[in-house]
């Protein structure tokens, strides 16, 4: 057998260990479902505060969950109450989840159709705000973000609207729309409507539009009224399939949970798409629904739908992951 040469090894050795750096490195942070062919939790969006904290709704109990990443036990330290509505209780069922500059937090409650806030004070282990009324008329409420100008802008699901609403709060206007799509699922019978899922917002204030129906983003350049131009295909591909929550990198990079392939993936500014990491039903990437950046490192918000890649070997659950919980991607 033929020996390398020490320099030539040294250069091979050197290669694997560039190859090895820049792969992504992919675990649970935490379990938020011990449970988890039950969903006892179930998580669709994350935010990160100040500190690199990080803050995810849950559907089950309609409680704010605090993690730490340097201790990630879940600590609830906000709650949307449900309402009655004709006459029926109706769950918030929270979704986007942001902060302002001040850092209060905000979370769209679609059954509602509005957008509520907790108080930056109030976000308190000890004694849980409770959300109140910050912006209505936004059925559908889904993803949310910030402009620089403190704006906030919330996507409509399967409506394709996008709303701005002041930084003052109130009444939500129409600024742009996606236009409708209805997409057959590979299942054959899975029917796929929303076309303004998450929301992002570039280094340059163009904002991004995941469409979850097409397996696209789009771009919205907005005005300086706060009205939105016509959308442009910035991406469309097969990689996409069920992209939802988006976050940018520092690249300027936007990478995007693709929940119905288990997957993150990215898109370049010019619309070149790439895989960034993707797994099967045991995670763990389960249906990944959002994701937000803490300097290099991702955390992904696991939704764990038993969906497309994201079921088991029975064609009917995922028994065999770890449930709604927080994954990190470290590159």
């Amino acid at each position: 057998m033929k020996l390398l040469s020490a320099g030539l090894l040294a250069f091979v050795l050197s290669g694997c260990a560039g190859l090895q750096a820049g792969s992504p490195v992919v675990s649970i942070l935490v379990d938020l479902d011990p449970a988890s062919a039950e969903r006892t939790a179930i998580v669709e969006s994350i935010a990160a505060d100040r500190n690199g904290v990080l803050y995810l709704p849950d559907r089950v109990t309609s409680n704010i969950l605090r993690v730490d990443p340097k201790s990630p036990k879940p600590v609830v330290v906000g709650k949307i109450e449900s309402r009655t509505m004709d006459g029926k209780t109706v769950a918030p069922m929270p979704g986007g989840i942001a902060f302002d500059a001040m850092g209060n937090l905000y979370v769209a409650a679609g059954p509602f159709a509005e957008i509520v806030r907790i108080q930056r004070a109030d976000l308190d282990a000890g004694k849980p705000g409770v959300a109140q009324t910050f912006a209505t008329g936004v059925p559908g409420a889904n993803g949310i973000a910030f402009d620089k100008q403190g704006r906030l802008f919330v996507s409509g699901g399967a409506s394709g609207l996008i709303y701005s609403v002041a930084p003052a709060g109130g009444a939500a206007q129409a600024v742009a729309q996606i236009d409708k799509n209805v997409r057959t699922l590979p299942d054959g019978k899975t029917q796929q409507a929303i076309v303004a899922n998450g929301l992002e917002f570039d280094s340059k204030g163009v904002l991004h539009v995941a469409d979850t129906s097409r397996g696209a983003v789009w771009q919205v350049v907005i005005g300086a009224d706060g009205k939105g131009g016509k959308p442009v295909l910035l991406a469309q591909s097969p990689l996409l399939e069920g992209a939802d929550g988006m976050a940018f990198d520092r690249s300027g990079n936007v990478w995007v949970a693709a929940n119905e392939l288990n997957a993150v993936v990215s898109v370049s500014p010019v619309g070149v798409v790439k895989t960034i990491s993707k797994n099967g039903s045991q995670g763990p990437l389960e249906f990944p629904a959002a994701l937000v950046f803490v300097g290099e490192r991702a955390y992904v918000a696991n939704f764990d739908v038993p969906r497309r890649d994201n079921m088991d070997t029975n064609g009917t659950t995922a028994k065999d992951g770890v449930g709604a919980s927080v994954a990190q991607i470290v590159q």
